[in-house]
């Protein structure tokens, strides 16, 4: 029986690390900003020596953005992390680094698993899954939307009934259409550069923009995964920058107006595929801890139904709606890895 794990959230500029002791979480730590392989290694080494000082564990699991068709959670070898390393062409900012991460928790000599935000979406419906390009593409080069955030949106859309909209709201952001727990439609596609306005990331922008750039001899890659964004538009690629300055600087005023119109104009689609809408849930840093933003967002969605009771969304409640709202309207905080550690115990 395993009783203690170890796991390891790397995103593309944090390192979140947990502890468990059954269910128990025992310890838990984060480390922001890291903007190159070598901050990785300094948190890593860290975390490392203080786990050694403590406590023991039994097993180690990883949050792996892109797994392309692996569908469940697996068992880290050789085979498997070529896998990783082959989809990093598809998630640049995020594979690369779980990876290092990976190869360095050897050091350990536990069993590793990984567990995949691709896992969540791997059986959307062919309608909103598949791109409108020539079918002999998308089947030589697995071309689909794989969506990402996937422990995310299980993880705050678990145990809600009906139609379902959430929002996954930090340096990376997007979006999922839930009906009955099974998503219809999420914003991240092939890769996590799709969907909503982020901190450095474009989303959604007209393909021709790319051939423009890429003509004129721009990386595009580069620009559109880390200048781009609200970074872009205002110089600032953390939000609580943008908050910040937002009174004064008309370029942040507009970075936190476009940010909040993309999430509107999601809203409004994914109500139109769902054909209604239940519940809606923000989450991720930005998510759970900006009042002023989820406001600004659902008093432009009223016709909706939705209607916030201003005291609960002002102290970031559970449960933010009033009691005239048509829909509930819900703060949750993320337990991806709770999520991970009941995904890997199926197959041990």
């Amino acid at each position: 029986m395993v009783k203690k794990i170890l796991v390891f959230n790397v995103g593309s500029s944090t390192l979140k690390f947990s502890l468990f002791e059954g269910k128990q979480k025992t310890i838990e730590g984060k480390y922001e900003k890291l903007n190159s392989d070598e901050k990785f290694k300094k948190a890593f080494n860290e975390i490392s020596n203080e786990l050694e000082k403590k406590i023991g564990f039994d097993l180690i699991i990883h949050r792996v953005v892109h797994g392309g068709d692996i569908k469940k959670p697996v068992k880290i070898n050789k085979k498997i992390k070529s896998k990783i390393k082959e989809f990093s062409k598809f998630a640049p900012l995020h594979n690369p680094k779980q990876l290092t991460i990976i190869n360095l928790a050897e050091k350990f000599k536990k069993p590793q698993y990984a567990v995949f935000d691709t896992m969540f979406f791997s059986k959307l419906p062919n309608i909103s899954k598949l791109y409108p390009i020539p079918k002999e593409l998308t089947k030589k080069y697995h071309i689909q939307r794989y969506g990402f955030h996937g422990l995310s949106h299980k993880s705050v859309s678990q145990g809600l009934k009906g139609k379902t909209i959430t929002c996954h709201l930090g340096r990376g952001a997007s979006m999922t259409a839930i009906e009955n727990s099974k998503p219809v439609d999420t914003s991240m596609g092939l890769t996590p550069l799709e969907g909503l306005m982020m901190c450095t990331r474009s989303g959604d922008i007209d393909p021709g923009l790319i051939i423009f750039l890429e003509k004129k001899g721009y990386n595009t890659k580069k620009i559109l995964n880390l200048f781009s964004g609200i970074k872009g538009i205002s110089k600032y690629s953390d939000f609580r920058d943008i908050l910040k300055t937002m009174n004064k600087n008309k370029d942040s005023k507009l970075a936190y107006e476009m940010f909040a119109y993309h999430i509107i104009k999601y809203i409004g689609a994914y109500s139109a595929v769902l054909d209604g809408i239940d519940n809606l849930i923000f989450t991720g840093a930005i998510g759970e801890n900006v009042p002023k933003l989820r406001k600004y967002i659902c008093d432009r969605i009223d016709y909706l139904g939705v209607k916030l009771d201003k005291n609960k969304n002002n102290k970031n409640k559970l449960l933010i709606s009033s009691k005239k709202s048509k829909v509930k309207i819900y703060v949750k905080h993320t337990e991806e890895d709770q999520i991970m550690i009941k995904e890997v115990m199926k197959i041990i």
